[in-house]
């Protein structure tokens, strides 16, 4: 594996708090489960990239990528059924990136739904890191995560803005932007993120649970962050501009 990408994903892991949750674990297990679990994303990565970069897709090629991923997880002690359940997300957004082929854009689900398995990759991770401890199997759910997990995708999306530009992906603001506008679309989103923090607190109002509250707290982060990006990134392309003329538009206007 390149040390770029190797950095990437150590990157990606320490601002989804992976590394907290493999705390949970002995240092030389977690030494090991990391080890795996960039090789694991990485293969992730190989299907994402083919998917961004192929208009015409080859159901052999896409059979490849999964044994990669699969191959991964065997030498995590997960195979045949519960490889296949663990994975199921990741063959549902999956889905929804080949069926921009067809036209079938995500403007039609609802925003959560979307995001939710535009996470799935994440969720994996941290359902594989619950198998080997059961501490924090026991002290944290997944379902504790789902409004962190949300943000950061939306955040991921708002990043990813310019150089999605030029690849065939499901990027919702992109796409939302070129659909109803940016005001519309920005003022969309800062009130989703709003949503989301409101849906947050709700959740953790009753707890007693202090680990839950750091995740809340982390989400509120987050969303503040996210948000200043939005505008950061607003103002960018009132003044750049976006293109419509490469990457998934330029496919969907032949």
């Amino acid at each position: 594996m390149k040390k770029k990408l190797k950095k990437k994903i150590k990157q990606l892991f320490k601002y989804r708090k992976i590394p907290f949750l493999l705390s949970y674990l002995p240092k030389e297990d977690r030494r090991w489960l990391q080890s795996k679990l960039i090789k694991l994303q990485a293969a992730i990565y190989d299907l994402d990239l083919y998917l961004e970069s192929n208009w015409e897709l080859d159901s052999d090629r896409l059979d490849e990528y999964w044994n990669g991923i699969f191959q991964c997880l065997e030498v995590l002690d997960i195979r045949g059924t519960e490889a296949k359940e663990l994975t199921k997300h990741i063959r549902k957004y999956q889905l929804h990136e080949t069926q921009l082929r067809k036209g079938t854009l995500p403007t039609r689900l609802t925003r959560e739904y979307y995001y939710y398995y535009k996470s799935c990759d994440v969720r994996l991770m941290r359902n594989i890191i619950a198998l080997y401890s059961e501490e924090y199997a026991q002290e944290i759910s997944l379902s504790d995560w789902r409004y962190f997990d949300l943000v950061t995708e939306i955040d991921d999306d708002i990043e990813d803005i310019f150089e999605d530009q030029t690849t065939i992906n499901g990027n919702l603001f992109n796409i939302l932007i070129h659909e109803q506008g940016l005001k519309k679309t920005a003022k969309e989103f800062e009130n989703l993120l709003t949503e989301f923090e409101e849906k947050s607190q709700i959740r953790i109002e009753k707890s007693k649970n202090k680990k839950q509250k750091k995740i809340h707290k982390w989400t509120v982060q987050y969303i503040q962050a996210t948000k200043k990006l939005l505008k950061i990134n607003r103002k960018k392309i009132k003044k750049m501009g976006l293109k419509s003329n490469q990457g998934l538009f330029s496919y969907l206007k032949e």
